[in-house]
C-alpha cells in the first residue's frame, strides 16, 4: 500500500504545482523530453542488464499487437444513435480506441511491484504495442473503409 499511496502523493503534487502556477504550459514540453529521452531509457537499461530474457516472453510482443487488432475491430464495429457511422467516424474510432499509452505512466507502478520480470514483461508488450501505434494502425484503419479505391 505504501508504494500505492507514494505514486498517488507524487500525481498529486504534480497537480498541485499546475494548480498554483509553479509548472506552464511551456514546462510540458522540457518534462516530456526529460521523462521520454532520459528517465524512461534510463529504467530500461536498468532493468533489463540485471535479467536474462527467456524467448517465452516475446509472445508478449504478439500480444500487445493482437490487442492492438481487437481495439480495432471493436472501432470499427461501434455504432453511435445513427444505425452507421461515416467513415470518419469510423475511421477515427479505429484509430483512437487501439494503442496503449504504457511508458509514463504503467512502468513505474509494474517496476515498483513486480521487479525486473515484470517490468520486461510490461517492455515487450509495448514493444507490440509500438509497431502497431507507428503506423500498422492507421494503415489498416485506412484498407478497412476504403470503397473502390487502389
Amino acid at each position: 500500500m505504501q508504494k500505492s499511496v507514494a505514486f498517488v502523493v507524487v500525481i498529486f503534487i504534480g497537480y498541485l504545482f499546475k494548480a498554483r502556477g509553479y509548472l506552464k504550459k511551456e514546462d510540458f514540453y522540457v518534462l516530456s523530453k526529460i521523462l521520454l529521452r532520459i528517465t524512461l531509457p534510463c529504467a530500461i537499461i536498468t532493468n533489463f542488464s540485471s535479467m536474462k530474457l527467456d524467448i517465452s516472453l516475446l509472445i508478449l510482443c504478439a500480444i500487445g499487437i493482437g490487442m492492438n487488432f481487437i481495439m480495432i475491430f471493436i472501432g470499427y464495429m461501434m455504432k453511435s444513435r445513427r444505425s452507421s457511422l461515416d467513415k470518419e467516424t469510423r475511421s477515427f474510432q479505429m484509430i483512437n480506441l487501439s494503442g496503449y499509452n504504457i511508458g509514463a505512466f504503467t512502468l513505474p507502478f509494474v517496476q515498483s511491484f513486480f521487479g525486473t520480470k515484470g517490468f520486461a514483461a510490461v517492455s515487450l508488450y509495448d514493444a507490440g504495442n509500438a509497431v502497431m501505434c507507428t503506423g500498422l494502425t492507421y494503415t489498416v484503419a485506412k484498407a478497412a473503409l476504403m470503397e473502390n479505391e487502389k
